[in-house]
């Protein structure tokens, strides 16, 4: 007598590529065992792998230069989705689309490198007050005390600090305002 249980049948898949219902010889197959089914699967499988080993590559050859544009890009976009609505910090033009809104610094980068990310001295403007007027930063700096007050004003303007920001650093804070970003258009739609 045999105390053996016996085999249970293979549990019945559904193929990747033709949406068949077929029995697999292996736990692995995803394929019904047909050429029409496997090969088209396994180059599709070769060309998600080829571009993954591709994105890899870019990556690792990123310079810094390259992390640091692309993590002020995405925190420009935080600030502008930020201040959606509000009017210009420099001349108070409103919010109404009609005009280009910049991801305007109180200190700008090459003064104080250290504040190029801190929320507290960037704000929206519109295209003329930062570009055309460098910054309108007499009209910038009443505006910036109302909004966030003398004391921190008094100590964004003692900041005189130069960083030199790590790709690591630039990656997680890329990540980090990506996110807030999404969240803030998330909530505003």
């Amino acid at each position: 007598m045999d105390s053996r249980k016996p085999l249970k049948p293979a549990k019945q898949k559904t193929c990747k590529t033709c949406k068949q219902k077929f029995t697999p010889f292996n736990s692995l197959q995803a394929t019904c065992p047909t050429a029409k089914c496997a090969v088209p699967h396994g180059k599709k499988l070769e060309r998600k792998a080829y571009k993954a080993t591709t994105r890899a590559m870019k990556k690792a050859m990123k310079s810094r230069s390259d992390w640091l544009r692309e993590a002020q890009q995405v925190f420009n976009a935080y600030i502008r989705a930020r201040d959606k609505g509000k009017p210009c910090i420099s001349c108070d033009k409103p919010d109404n689309d009609q005009h280009q809104r910049h991801a305007s610094h109180y200190r700008s980068v090459g003064a104080c490198s250290a504040l190029r990310f801190n929320t507290f001295n960037v704000h929206t403007s519109c295209a003329t007050c930062n570009s055309v007027l460098s910054g309108n930063l007499i009209e910038y700096r009443i505006r910036l005390v109302k909004k966030i007050g003398a004391a921190k004003v008094g100590w964004l303007e003692c900041q005189n600090k130069t960083v030199r920001y790590e790709i690591e650093y630039l990656a997680k804070l890329k990540k980090v305002f990506s996110k807030r970003t999404r969240r803030l258009l998330q909530a505003t739609y």
